[in-house]
């Protein structure tokens, strides 16, 4: 039986609260249901940034959440607000730090021409995965970056592929999130992590290449190993991206921190936070997790919380 009950939201940090809010709301579909100003000794203990202070968007879209984190400012001496450290302008999609949300549609080119066509551009076209591809035939999709560069994917699941719930009639152009997809550096390391230790299942596999990968993805030559895992069988999941073309050498993410504009955040409502804690503590760096906490039960349905980096310093947040 899973340790994770459900992946509760994804969060990324960002800046400029309202002009993302209002990014979102216009060109995807979202719909902002709340804003919170959150402070407090627990939070910064939460993910290691001691005074931290964060103003909050939720934004819902089908079932799903995500919450849009601006730092308003670290107290210090000085009182400094928050400068956050941009992503990369020449990030790609096998950088190790890559992550995206996956947005399922109901039809790609009218969702693509709301607004999506006018965001920057990973994908070279729309793309629809070719039938050689068993495991993601006929999956129409397109790449594009917010208006801070974070990666997005639309998707298109065609009838025989993805869950029930994208296949409910009279849906609705965008219809929710259906994962969200992570760089990793070894499909086993990453197994290791999400499937042995915190229990997630793997519910998919596969290998993409070719010419639709290429202008998928922006990259020539490519080859990438995909890995698709749920807490359960419904609700949002995690896919693992390992690229092991072009480059076999991917660039890391190094130092992260909850500030920089390329953090997001997956949060999971696990079953047993102290087991799950225990045993991590026994294996895993000091560096890359933090002490169990106490938390406002507000926020997201928790009363304890703690902070872990993946394999490849991805950040998650489980909830008890």
């Amino acid at each position: 039986m899973s340790n994770i009950k459900k992946l509760i939201n994804i969060s990324q940090t960002t800046f400029n609260l309202q002009e993302q809010i209002d990014w979102y709301t216009t060109n995807l579909g979202f719909s902002c249901i709340s804003e919170t100003r959150i402070d407090g000794s627990w939070l910064g203990e939460l993910i290691g940034i001691p005074g931290a202070i964060i103003n909050k968007a939720s934004l819902k879209i089908g079932e799903e959440l995500l919450e849009l984190w601006e730092f308003e400012q670290v107290p210090t001496q000085k009182n400094d607000k928050i400068e956050p450290i941009p992503i990369p302008e020449d990030s790609q999609s096998n950088d190790l730090w890559f992550q995206h949300i996956c947005i399922v549609v109901s039809n790609l080119n009218e969702a693509f021409n709301k607004g999506a066509s006018n965001a920057t551009q990973i994908s070279r076209s729309l793309v629809t995965l070719p039938e050689s591809n068993k495991e993601a035939a006929n999956i129409e999709a397109v790449k594009i970056k917010d208006s801070l560069g974070h990666p997005l994917e639309l998707l298109k699941f065609p009838k025989d592929k993805g869950d029930q719930r994208w296949h409910k009639p009279n849906s609705k152009l965008f219809m929710g999130i259906d994962h969200t997809a992570i760089g990793v550096s070894d499909t086993q390391k990453s197994i290791k992590f999400y499937s042995e230790l915190l229990g997630l299942k793997i519910v998919g596999n596969g290998v993409n290449t070719g010419k639709e990968q290429d202008d998928l993805d922006g990259l020539i030559n490519t080859k990438v190993v995909i890995t698709s895992l749920r807490p359960s069988d419904n609700g949002m999941g995690i896919e693992f991206l390992d690229y092991q073309l072009p480059n076999p050498i991917r660039r890391e993410r190094l130092n992260p921190k909850a500030t920089d504009l390329n953090e997001w955040r997956i949060m999971l409502l696990v079953e047993d936070i102290k087991s799950i804690h225990n045993k991590l503590s026994s294996i895993w760096p000091a560096n890359s997790m933090g002490p169990i906490i106490s938390i406002p039960s507000n926020l997201w349905g928790g009363t304890l919380a703690f902070q872990v980096r993946d394999p490849d310093g991805h950040a998650l947040i489980l909830l008890n």
